[in-house]
């Protein structure tokens, strides 16, 4: 079934108040909300934005922190290591498009990189979220990191995941009346 262009910009409108929401409410679950919502926007066969700015060709960036990761050395490496992307505490900000976006690293676990789509994608699978399943394997060391490190009562998980929400979402305001013009 075909929608109007109108349909696409009420669902916009309607997914944009989501993350809103999403972002004022402090809490895991309203982050697990969120994920089903960035994915309708950015990872489905057809996300909304793509869908959007198929017209318009708009040049959507996302700003992140593109500050260098700290070097290691064998006799010490982390267990965990994660970076805030929300570009306000950044040095170094740089605008990504959607896929560079995606693929942007912003947690190491066990020494094994995480990207913004792997935490995506980890968010479907807790429990609440899209998927019932146990997910991906890849995504099985993640659980660990989920309940094991905590700060402020969140999960680095959820820090890294509050972080790409505040990304996307002020990417999305920017653009928000060009979409709907």
């Amino acid at each position: 079934m075909e929608y109007s262009i109108e349909y696409y910009k009420t669902m916009f409108v309607r997914k944009l108040r989501e993350l809103e929401n999403s972002h004022s409410e402090l809490s895991n679950y309203s982050l697990i909300e969120a994920s089903a919502t960035l994915r309708y926007l950015l990872l489905d066969a057809a996300p909304l934005i793509d869908v959007l700015n198929r017209e318009k060709k708009l040049p959507i960036t996302y700003r992140v922190n593109n500050d260098p990761w700290l070097e290691h050395t064998d006799e010490m490496l982390p267990l965990l290591e994660w970076k805030e992307i929300n570009p306000s505490i950044s040095l170094h900000p740089v605008d990504l498009k959607k896929d560079a976006f995606l693929k942007f690293k912003c947690l190491y676990f066990l020494q094994q990189a995480y990207t913004v789509q792997d935490i995506l994608k980890f968010y479907a699978y807790v429990r609440g979220g899209v998927h019932l399943d146990k997910g991906e394997e890849k995504y099985q060391p993640l659980r660990d990191a989920f309940q094991t490190f905590k700060l402020n009562g969140l999960s680095s998980l959820d820090h890294s995941m509050r972080g790409i929400l505040q990304v996307v979402l002020t990417s999305l305001r920017q653009y928000k009346e060009a979409l709907l013009s």
